[in-house]
């Protein structure tokens, strides 16, 4: 269940990316981009820093692969990362650490139930 959760806030994670790209492109961008650097980019980030340190090291215990739990890791602190950047940089970032967060969590649930 801890990975379901993970891939849902990852995959929140990019397709706020994506929405953000989408509403650039259609000039209405800037209100939504301010709003949502300050308050859904933190936002998200706890959320996703504190599912992966909650699901990847208990189903470590349980599957010893170390791998799902590396790729979380790295796609976590990318998306930290992507923030310091510029915006479409950021959103590069963002989409492609996220994508790998998802696929982390994925992998994770499959070695755990099996």
């Amino acid at each position: 269940m801890k990975d379901k959760i993970g891939i849902f806030f990852s995959g929140l994670c990019v397709v706020h990316c994506l929405l953000s790209t989408a509403l650039i492109f259609g000039g209405v961008g800037a209100t939504f981009l301010k709003v949502s650097e300050e308050l859904v980019h933190p936002i998200l980030l706890v959320f996703v820093v504190m599912i992966g340190l909650i699901s990847f090291p208990s189903s470590y215990k349980f599957h010893h692969n170390p791998r799902p739990m590396l790729y979380g890791a790295i796609g976590t602190v990318g998306i930290f990362l992507a923030l310091f950047f510029d915006t479409t940089l950021e959103i590069v970032l963002t989409i492609v650490f996220g994508s790998l967060l998802i696929f982390a969590h994925y992998w994770n649930n499959k070695l755990k139930t099996g």
